[in-house]
């Protein structure tokens, strides 16, 4: 962690509290108004959890040793397998909490996060509710939730407890979107990550291919940031700036970098850093499965180790099926129980390796059927996935075992029985040579 030292109160800056918000005051006034609400956001970082950014609610006063911040995404990051497990089963493993503004920016600007900070002009009734709201929150009994990335998350408990105290302020804003889906938006923050992106293909159900309100769309800390700005005409005050792949980036004045971090999407990442070309990783995904199920039919070409190629081909796809068969039964999440994935990855496919050779061809021949169905349904838009990629796993040896007759084989086929059979009676039976006389001497 970086040893960083900023300033944790927006107004130790002039600058920063000299702009008029929409009602003529400025953010001076608004942070002399005690207590102030402030909404504080942090960029994206590193690490998967990291890659759509984080929000607090902080409560300031006039004495900054009573300044304290409520922060409703905490969780048992040490142990990711077991908050992971959490997760998808909907249990209570994500909870909110207090912290000292010091000690919570402090963090996130040692991970090199930027962090913003914007003061919400409320009235003093407002501000109390707001206040009894987030003190109920942290109770022993109220504090524990179950976490859901779009619709139950840090940030959309903060965005309801502001709309609420404003009586749906908020939720009336009706802006027009860009049209990105729940799925666009989380795989936003995972380009450059290509598993995390596969991920989002695979285990993001289709109620995520639908595009969010302006109100929805808050579930990510940017947009509440941005809503915020657009309701009031407050700009968001940045207490701390990133500084990561920056330091060799000057401007054409030769001044610095202050000048250039442009960051057009808000996620705290200035744009030269970001994977531009927005490299999905699908076509990549392609190449792996041709890869991975190649044994199947060179196996079945050659003649030899069939059953070996073939395993080779069949067990990683129906290790998946497993997996998202069993997720989608265990999770009450409803983009992890609705799942595309799970008619295309099927346990039943080991039938490939152990049912007898007729059986098996007409298996065989079904699952072909059934997933050229789903391409040309995905093509036509009446599965929303993007999952033509992962199709071709369980297709490719499928279409080998159903479709791939032995003719086809370098290795010349035994002839049958009745061949055989045929074969030897036909053939005269030779007669045997007469032996030589012995020579007399």
């Amino acid at each position: 962690m970086r040893r960083v030292k900023v300033s944790f109160r927006a107004c130790d800056v002039a600058a920063n509290c000299t702009q008029k918000i929409g009602d003529g005051r400025t953010t001076q006034q608004l942070y002399n108004e005690e207590p102030t609400i402030e909404l504080v956001t942090m960029g994206i970082g590193s690490l998967m959890w990291e890659r759509h950014g984080h929000i607090a609610l902080c409560v300031r006063y006039h004495d900054s040793k009573n300044d304290l911040c409520y922060n409703y995404g905490i969780g048992n990051f040490h142990q990711p397998g077991s908050m992971a497990w959490g997760f998808f089963r909907g249990a209570k493993s994500f909870w909110a909490g207090e912290q000292e503004v010091d000690d919570l920016i402090r963090i996130y600007a040692g991970a090199d996060r930027t962090v913003w900070a914007q003061p919400i002009p409320l009235t003093a009734e407002q501000k109390q509710q707001v206040i009894k709201k987030l003190e109920h929150d942290i109770l022993d009994e109220h504090r524990y939730y179950a976490y859901d990335h779009f619709w139950d998350n840090c940030t959309t408990r903060v965005r309801d407890i502001l709309d609420d105290a404003l009586g749906g302020a908020l939720k009336s804003m009706n802006e027009e979107t860009d049209g990105k889906t729940f799925r666009d938006l989380a795989r936003d923050g995972f380009y450059g990550m290509r598993i995390p992106l596969l991920i989002t293909d695979m285990f993001m159900g289709r109620v995520t291919d639908r595009v969010p309100t302006y109100w929805e769309r808050m579930f990510l800390p940017q947009y509440l940031r941005e809503a915020v700005q657009k309701k009031w005409d407050i700009k968001p005050i940045v207490l701390y700036a990133r500084h990561a792949g920056t330091d060799e980036k000057q401007d054409t004045n030769g001044n610095g970098v202050s000048d250039i971090q442009e960051d057009s999407n808000g996620n705290g990442i200035p744009d030269f850093e970001e994977d531009s070309e927005h490299n999905t990783g699908r076509f990549l995904f392609a190449l792996f499965v041709l890869a991975m199920t190649a044994p199947a039919w060179i196996t079945r070409w050659f003649g030899r180790f069939q059953r070996t190629g073939l395993a080779f081909a069949i067990v990683p796809p129906v290790i998946l099926g497993f997996v998202t068969w069993f997720l989608a039964i265990i999770s009450p999440l409803p983009y992890v129980e609705l799942n595309e994935t799970c008619l295309i990855f099927f346990p039943l496919d080991a039938c490939l390796l152990f049912l007898p050779q007729d059986k098996r061809r007409m298996y065989a021949r079904g699952r072909v059927v059934m997933l050229g169905a789903m391409a040309l349904l995905m093509v036509f838009g009446v599965l929303t996935q993007p999952l033509l990629a992962p199709l071709l796993w369980p297709l490719i040896p499928a279409a080998v075992v159903g479709f791939w007759p032995n003719k086809w084989t370098r290795k010349k086929p035994a002839p049958p029985v009745e061949v055989l059979a045929e074969k030897l009676e036909t053939t005269p039976t030779p007669k045997p040579k007469p032996k030589p006389k012995p020579k007399q001497r």
